[in-house]
């Protein structure tokens, strides 16, 4: 068997599934937020908007991605997700009936080429920013998906094509569970499984109870997708997996207890009595079975699954660890390469929201965000990692306070410590406004586009500024640039707010817009001027502290 197309189509599937997070967290401003809380954001509502799409898109396995790049971008909560998942598993059951009644059968491969073509074409000829260039970036990620779904499924078409059951037509039905989660493991579609069950069920190579056995190890076979998607991800991801493979071993379960049962009810309907349908009523039963009974429970095992996968809480500092606070001048040092870390952090975080090019070369460069290991973290995983370097410098610095340590060395400590804490204020002012952001890159207005490039270049003008500052420089240059700076970001602040009075007053901004773009030219100011005092206490002495106020007014 050839395991290149298999090799590939994972390829594909995994790259897919990253850049549709990616693609979902650019394009989740307000708006899109709001929409998809209010379509999936309870249970209910989960199994709703789960079972219709997964009706449409006849794929379970696309609609758990969705559920994975949602929940992994923190737009879906974990109980909505669980509610998604039940009614993908019923929304699947759409592709036995169409099946069992007229044959049909959806082409994913004309789909995710179709998709690819406008997504690629859109990613490379719409400019810059614009919104349909987000939705285009959206769509290749779904094209990639669909596309490597579809070559995972080639991979194994000739063992499909030639897989023979009359061998197993006499095993007990956990056996037959048993091949059902095997093959729809390796064919990675419920659906071609359940095809290979009918089929077998329309030939008389297997019996009816048999083949319904054979069915209801299809559900727990797809969960291979979840793992997948779940691999390597966030603690969220690897909880709404978990709640999928759950689901599905409890579902076959309660459909090998009732396979007699039910099949003997569903017999007393006349419009079931051809063998075919009733296979797939029964799969659409306890399907619908399965929802009823585990409703209840959604809430305890999203609260359950909370406290589970709570991941891997490493430190994150470098040098703490092998600086004990016996020595205080190692310690001190110590304190002033995490300081340095944490201002790296931080100026490469708000480079990355504002889209800004790191440079090749910069005393200031995050390091952190070259590592491989670093380079896979989302924007908030690596947020999440400059906040917890700051607990544990304050825990650090804390301990060392409880020693006897000379007035300079306290004094060095907590200007480190407060660097990072303004470091992080300066991130998080950058964090605020990233759906700002997003929303004037979708606002495709000409008004709303020129503001955005001003914002950009001024912030590309800001950090070009820094890349010049040098740790190692005199103190009377470093007072000096930073004084400079202080004074341009404030002047830079000033003339933005007086070209947009002058603009409300031109009526060239409606209300909304004018008070994103507010916020927005407030919280640049904020955050450079945060990552100004970081820097101020990390370089200079710390007798010298109040020099920058001082010089800057």
């Amino acid at each position: 068997m050839d395991l290149l197309p298999l090799l590939a189509g994972l390829g594909l599937f995994m790259l897919g599934m990253k850049l549709l997070e990616e693609a979902i967290s650019a394009l989740a401003g307000v708006t899109f937020r709001r929409f998809v809380r209010d379509h999936a954001n309870t249970p209910f509502r989960g199994v709703a908007v789960g079972t219709a799409v997964t009706a449409i898109v006849q794929s379970s396995s696309l609609v758990l991605l969705l559920v994975l790049a949602f929940v992994g971008a923190g737009i879906l909560p974990l109980a909505g997700a669980i509610g998604v998942i039940l009614g993908a598993n019923l929304g699947t059951t759409t592709t036995g009936w169409l099946v069992a009644t007229l044959g049909l059968k959806l082409d994913l491969s004309s789909l995710a080429l179709a998709l690819l073509g406008v997504g690629g074409l859109g990613s490379v000829l719409l400019p810059k920013g614009a919104r349909l260039r987000e939705f285009a970036a959206l769509v290749v990620a779904l094209g990639l998906l669909l596309f490597g779904l579809d070559l995972m499924k080639q991979g194994v078409d000739e063992f499909a094509a030639q897989f023979d059951v009359s061998p197993f037509a006499n095993l007990p039905l956990w056996a037959m569970a048993l091949l059902g989660i095997g093959v729809t493991a390796v064919i990675q579609s419920s659906s071609a499984a359940m095809m290979i069950a009918l089929s077998a069920l329309h030939g008389g190579v297997l019996g009816l109870e048999a083949a319904a056995a054979f069915a209801a190890g299809t559900g727990v076979g797809t969960t291979v997708t979840a793992l997948i998607g779940a691999f390597g991800g966030s603690p969220d991801k690897k909880r709404v997996a978990a709640a999928h493979v759950g689901f599905n071993l409890f579902k076959a379960l309660l459909a090998l207890l009732l396979i007699q049962p039910l099949l003997g009810a569903l017999a007393l309907l006349p419009a079931l009595a051809d063998p075919l349908l009733r296979l797939v009523a029964f799969h659409t039963s306890y399907n619908v079975l399965g929802i009823v009974l585990v409703w209840p429970l959604i809430g305890r095992t999203a609260r359950v699954l909370q406290a589970r996968f709570q991941g891997a809480q490493l430190q994150v500092n470098r040098y703490l660890h092998g600086a004990g606070p016996e020595v205080p001048e190692a310690a001190v040092e110590a304190v002033e390469k995490e300081a340095r870390r944490g201002l790296c952090m931080a100026i490469g975080l708000n480079r990355y929201a504002l889209r800004l090019h790191p440079p090749e070369r910069s005393p200031w460069l995050d390091v952190d965000a070259r590592d491989p290991a670093d380079g896979r973290r989302s924007y908030g995983d690596r947020y999440e990692r400059l906040k917890r370097l700051e607990g544990e410098l304050a825990e650090y610095v804390l301990e060392l306070e409880t020693r006897e340590l000379p007035a300079e060395l306290l004094r060095r400590l907590n200007a480190q410590l407060q660097a990072v804490r303004d470091a992080v204020i300066s991130a998080k002012s950058i964090k605020d406004i990233r759906g700002n952001l997003v929303d004037l890159r979708m606002a495709l207005r000409e008004p709303t586009d020129r503001w955005l490039q001003r914002f950009e270049r001024q912030a590309e003008q800001f950090y070009q500024r820094l890349d010049g500052l040098q740790p190692d420089q005199s103190e009377t240059s470093t007072v000096e640039a930073l004084s400079h700076l202080r004074n341009e970001i404030r002047e830079t602040r000033d003339r933005v707010l007086a070209d947009l009075y002058r603009s409300a007053g031109q009526r060239q901004l409606d209300e909304l817009e004018l008070s994103t773009l507010f916020n927005v030219n407030r919280e640049l100011h904020s955050s450079a001027k945060a990552l100004l005092r970081a820097l101020n206490a990390h370089l200079l002495e710390p007798a010298s502290l109040g020099v920058v106020e001082a010089a800057s007014g």
